[in-house]
């Protein structure tokens, strides 16, 4: 070995000791990313590429528990070592997953362009958005009076919160639940009680229509409001409200105490109407389509709709509107009929001012974070904006169109085969090709929204954080109430939306997070490609099958909701997914086996999109034989495929990187939350039940017939 190498290899050495990259069991995983733009700046490309892939590949084997049998429980084999090295228990978070990872490493992206100073060169949003932050940051003790007065001026403005009264000067005959919810409905647009909503009509696409209905509950489902097993969440809940309405509101503990009480008693009641999730139910199987008359008469003037949209719009409104979840409106009904009037009034104020609450008094460190949040809240598109036109190159957003053309060829190709899919008949699969070729994709970077005029007429203040997010609420409220009339746009969950990869089936769109393009996390042009189509590609694919599942199947290629695919086919699918069913419903979570569940779409979708990354993978391999890529150049780009001190074939790393995506840790009080509000399956067997199902890893591990890796019997739908 020449001198110069000697010297590389003891530089190469010393930068994974600093990694931590040779402690196979080391607490402190290689945070490879934290290093890339340091190593970047070496003109030395193979030098960059042995320190990255080292890196990598010691994070790899820092998670796994190598001496676990891989045909018994895989996840364990590629996981073991992540609740050793990520645990939730001294960070007192309720889960460490792969993704937060990737969320920590963007939120430093995010405070690093807020806490800039305000820069000449910065546009009218970046502006707006570092100005909301700095109030929100700048938001202590010394201003906490004022804080406190304006949180009680908020409650004033819709009448009196008994809890903040002396005892027995609350006047019940002042009290109107459904005007004080519509009046806040139409300044604020809170939803309180009833949820309203502007969004395509289902009877005329160029159109919006009203949908009135159940709200979002912050325990998420029914069960989580009654089930003995989340009693802790339920008394963690009750407790958060008896502080705040200490700490923001000055009110006193025994009144806190008891207040706190009724309005999760008067919560969990309303939850009693909540839609079961797992039933798979659709909004348009869910909608009544009713007049004001109507809709009185149903309740025989209980929920007096006529004056709720009255005031909640600001106008009269005489045409017909969607009433969705029945049920929730009738449950409702009698709780009110059985709730004291002083009680529910506390509630909507409590639920109203609760959109203001800050802790100032958290340190420096922990109220940068909550601000992130609150600016997230509000200015999620805008942000996700400004980081795209910062850090990503077109080169990124190239990758992964490559991916999704990659995979939507490959199931174009099963979808015109005869061999493959042979369940689907002529018709259907030439319905199914036709949407597939209409399916796009694109990244979230909104720079194609007009978030200027969105945001044009919210002024915001340098030293007001209260006043700032009345001022978003009121601006974005009439934004919405003007587009009563106009054509529907598309609806979008800004929040959920820069989080998670989502398939829209009304646009037949797959929508991509700006968070997904941050390199060497899932993918690198230093990493194997096996671990991109694993990831990105599994991701990507699980999305392109939602528009093929349960609920896409019954959504056409220009987003209609109808039945398009014909009875055989039917029958076919629904032979099919109950094999789903039945194998996800033996499944033990701690002890106890997976609830029931109608709706099998996470799980087809993780299925198929494992088998079309991997075919997808696969393809590109092939593709190494082509013409114009010389014997040399494929044995260099094969052995690339590999990870150093890694005893993996390539196709083994695949199925490694698809497995540890999913490697999570999850607080033991959580853990039965999770399979009582979560549709997805818990992502041990998110991983287990995908993989089992697969013939190709059982070829691949040599895992033998009947295993648990290996069953006999296997689910397949694409």
């Amino acid at each position: 070995m020449s001198f110069t190498n000697i010297l590389r290899t003891f530089a190469l050495w010393l930068i994974l000791l600093q990694l931590g990259v040779y402690k196979s069991q080391s607490a402190t995983v290689p945070q490879v990313q934290l290093y890339a733009e340091k190593l970047s700046l070496s003109n030395n490309t193979a030098y960059v590429r042995d320190v990255m892939r080292q890196a990598k590949s010691a994070e790899m084997r820092n998670y796994m528990q190598p001496e676990v049998d891989r045909c018994d429980d895989f996840y364990q084999y590629a996981c073991g070592n992540w609740a050793k090295i990520n645990p939730t228990e001294p960070r007192n978070l309720l889960e460490t997953t792969f993704f937060e990872q990737l969320i920590n490493t963007y939120n430093q992206k995010l405070l690093k362009v807020l806490m800039e100073e305000p820069r000449k060169d910065d546009d009218e949003l970046t502006a707006k958005v570092k100005t909301f932050f700095g109030a929100c940051r700048h938001l202590d003790e010394k201003q906490s009076e004022h804080y406190k007065l304006n949180l009680r001026e908020i409650a004033k403005e819709f009448g009196r919160m008994p809890a903040l009264m002396p005892t027995g000067t609350w006047k019940e005959s002042e009290f109107d639940w459904l005007t004080t919810i519509a009046r806040i409905q139409n300044k604020y647009g809170i939803d309180i009680i009833l949820q309203l909503s502007l969004r395509e009509d289902f009877a005329n696409k160029t159109a919006n229509n009203i949908f009135i209905g159940q709200p979002a509950l912050p325990l998420q489902s029914r069960a989580v409001y009654k089930s003995p097993a989340t009693k802790w969440h339920r008394d963690r809940y009750e407790e958060e409200i008896f502080r705040a309405l200490q700490s923001y509101l000055g009110i006193s503990e025994e009144v806190a105490k008891s207040t706190a009480h009724d309005i999760l008693y008067f919560e969990s009641r309303l939850a009693d109407g909540m839609i079961d999730k797992r039933l798979g139910k659709t909004l348009k199987s869910m909608a009544v389509l009713r007049t004001v008359d109507e809709m009185q008469a149903a309740y025989e003037g209980s929920i007096d709709v006529r004056k709720y949209l009255s005031i909640s719009m600001g106008q009269t409104i005489n045409e017909t509107f969607y009433e969705y979840h029945v049920e929730y409106q009738k449950n409702l009904v009698q709780v009110l009929k059985e709730t004291p009037k002083a009680q529910v009034a506390n509630y909507i104020i409590y639920k109203l001012v609760k959109n203001f609450f800050f802790n100032y008094n958290e340190t420096s460190g922990a109220k940068e974070k909550l601000c992130l949040k609150k600016t997230k809240n509000y200015f999620a598109k805008v942000l996700d904006n400004i980081v795209f036109r910062k850090y990503n190159s077109e080169s990124t957003a190239a990758d992964i169109n490559l991916i999704w053309l990659k995979i939507s060829e490959i199931f174009k190709e099963e979808l015109e085969s005869a061999e493959h899919l042979n369940w689907l008949t002529p018709n259907t699969r030439k319905l199914a090709l036709e949407k597939l070729a209409a399916m796009r994709l694109k990244i979230n970077t909104y720079e194609e929204s007009n978030l200027r005029a969105e945001y044009a007429n919210i002024t915001l203040s340098s030293t007001n954080y209260t006043e700032n997010i009345k001022q978003i609420h009121i601006q974005q409220t009439q934004w919405a109430l003007a587009n009563l009339r106009q054509a529907p746009s598309t609806i979008e969950y800004p929040l959920t939306l820069s989080l998670t990869p989502a398939y829209n089936r009304n646009e037949n769109l797959i929508k991509i997070p700006v968070i997904l393009l941050q390199p060497n996390f899932l993918w690198s042009t230093h990493y194997p490609n096996a671990l991109k189509f694993a990831t990105l590609g599994c991701l990507v694919a699980h999305e392109l099958i939602h528009g093929f599942d349960d609920m896409g199947r019954n959504v056409d290629v220009a987003g209609n909701e109808l039945t398009w695919w014909d009875n055989n086919s039917t029958d076919a699918f629904s032979t099919r997914k109950n094999c789903f069913k039945r194998q996800y419903s033996l499944f033990r979570a701690n002890g106890k086996y997976l609830p029931p569940s109608e709706l099998q779409g996470e799980n087809i979708a993780d299925n198929g999109g494992l088998q079309l990354a991997y075919s997808a993978y696969a393809k590109w391999l092939r593709g190494l034989n082509d013409s114009s890529t010389t014997a040399l150049e494929r044995e260099h780009l094969l052995a690339l495929e590999t990870l150093p001190n890694l005893n993996l074939t390539n196709h083994q790393l695949f199925f490694l990187a698809f497995a540890q995506y999913w490697c999570n840790d999850v607080d033991e009080h959580f853990r039965d939350k999770v399979s009582l509000i979560n549709i997805q399956t818990p992502a041990k067997f998110r991983v287990i039940g995908p993989l089992a199902n697969f013939p190709t890893f059982a070829e691949v591990f040599q895992c033998a017939s009947g295993s648990t890796m290996n069953p006999k019997q296997k689910c397949k739908i694409y």
